[in-house]
């Protein structure tokens, strides 16, 4: 299970970002039909997590190559993070099954009790995963690594919406246009 808990949290790490995307995409587009655009939103999340899970492994790798003794102080740290997102994950999953195989009354009920809260928690949930993380950490380079890691998953949300203005559909050949918002003066 050792070598199963970094894959794990990379997982977690990538669909959190995937939901990211989606959630930063949400609200923004004023056509009826989102699939498509739902769908570019989560690969660009999906994407950028791929991108930073890879740098944080890349990063942590390296620094296990420095200082042999770090692995087992970061599965330490990786096992107490995984008590506070695994269940947050699960209700996570479980709300987007219901919303995507449901009937309309109830994802709204779906969004409502289960996604719309979790939306957000999520950056106190990753907080608190950081802080057990490094409570529990034996050494301090463990926990220096494990509140750095969960930094990054926090930056990702802010780092998607970056440049993400609302859509305004233009004529019937569903085209957008970005629409700036002004304020009057």
């Amino acid at each position: 299970m050792n070598a199963g808990l970094p894959v794990l949290l990379a997982l977690l790490a990538i669909t959190d970002a995937a939901f990211c995307g989606f959630r930063v995409a949400a609200g923004r587009d004023a056509r009826i039909f989102k699939a498509d655009y739902y769908r570019a939103a989560i690969r660009r999340g999906m994407g950028r997590g791929l991108f930073t899970t890879a740098l944080v492994g890349a990063g942590i790798a390296g620094a296990c190559l420095f200082s042999p003794g770090l692995f087992p102080q970061l599965l330490v740290c990786a096992r107490a993070i995984l008590w506070v997102l695994l269940p947050y994950a699960t209700l996570t999953l479980m709300g987007m099954g219901v919303w995507a195989a449901a009937e309309a009354d109830v994802r709204t009920l779906a969004s409502v009790v289960v996604l719309g809260p979790f939306t957000l928690i999520r950056p106190w949930v990753i907080a608190t995963a950081a802080v057990v993380g490094a409570w529990k950490a034996p050494g301090f380079t463990a926990a220096l690594v494990t509140v750095a890691a969960c930094g990054v998953q926090l930056a990702l949300e802010p780092w998607l919406n970056a440049g993400m203005r609302p859509r305004l559909p233009v004529g019937g050949s569903g085209e957008t246009v970005k629409h700036k918002v002004t304020r009057a003066s």
